[in-house]
């Protein structure tokens, strides 16, 4: 599977809600529950890898599972990104929970709307947006690539 390395601009930034979601699932079964349940297109992209990995001394070491889906006709863009298979966390905010799902270009009332629906989801042991998330770590979610690259 390829890997995404980002080169992020410092003029770029994209408007997204963090939601973090607990849930004791394998990252594809994960992206097949929110398909069926909630109607959403997740294919597997590339995997992330933040910086932090990019250039460890172990270049072979996995990165985190990225999954994309558009909404049809409509603006808003999900990803949901695994972030359990390392030591640590992708961003250092979201310690403790095993998915992070990003909502982009959506009023942050969808996202509300959104986590309604995943408590839902009987493997959703938890879920709730993510606060107080550094420009940094943020900075690291930028993401150009929407195409399936696997």
């Amino acid at each position: 599977m390829a890997d995404i390395w980002l080169d992020l601009d410092e003029t770029s930034w994209l408007d997204f809600t963090l939601i973090g979601i607990v849930a004791q699932e394998p990252d594809y079964r994960m992206a097949w529950l929110l398909n069926s349940t909630l109607q959403l297109n997740f294919k597997r992209i590339a995997d992330f890898k933040p910086p932090s990995i990019a250039v460890s001394k172990l270049p072979e070491q996995p990165g985190y599972a990225v999954f994309y889906s558009p909404l049809e006709n409509h603006e808003a863009q999900f990803r949901l990104i695994g972030n359990k298979s390392h030591p640590q966390p992708c961003i250092k905010e979201s310690e403790g929970f095993d998915f992070i799902l990003q909502i982009s270009n959506a009023p942050s009332t969808f996202a509300e709307e959104w986590i309604k629906q995943l408590r839902k989801i009987s493997a959703v042991q938890w879920c709730g947006i993510l606060k107080n998330v550094s420009e940094k770590s943020l900075s690291l979610l930028i993401f150009d690539d929407h195409e399936d690259t696997t």
